[in-house]
């Protein structure tokens, strides 16, 4: 779960650094005031991020036996360094993995039909309506598809 975290982590590092620039290169002369709007929404992905590394560190911090430390120990353990490496280390690919599923044209039908009723909610009714049936046909048959056997 470490790279997870770090992954979090560098995001909430990256748009917080984002967002200080943006604060200042978003000023304008002609009204005296700056961007508002991009910068709470930086921020806001700065405290999303942030906070997925809270929980997932609080989480890795109860799963640690036999380790002592503080929490600043096991963020700079989990998130910042190498990992300590164990059973998981020595044979990454060795857990048993589920069959991938068969491929099918169902998901993609149903992003087209949500697309047509996004678009029949800009553009008028007469989109809602295929995309209505679309999604129908598409959940029917992705059910059945399912529920066959291999």
């Amino acid at each position: 779960m470490a790279e997870e975290l770090r992954f979090f982590l560098r995001t909430a590092i990256y748009s917080a650094v984002i967002a200080v620039i943006y604060w200042f290169a978003s000023y304008s002369a002609a009204t005296d005031s700056y961007d508002w709007i991009g910068t709470v929404l930086l921020v806001a992905t700065v405290l999303a991020s942030g906070g997925v590394v809270a929980v997932g560190a609080a989480f890795a911090r109860r799963a640690i036996h036999g380790q002592p430390g503080s929490t600043l120990e096991v963020l700079g353990r989990y998130l910042l360094l190498a990992d300590p490496g164990g059973e998981a280390d020595d044979e990454p690919l060795a857990a048993g993995l589920d069959p991938l599923p068969r491929s099918s044209i169902w998901p993609l039908l149903g992003g087209v039909a949500a697309t047509l009723i996004g678009l029949g909610l800009v553009y008028g009714p007469w989109l809602i309506l295929p995309g209505l049936t679309l999604l129908a046909w598409t959940a029917w048959s992705l059910v059945t598809q399912l529920r066959q056997p291999r």
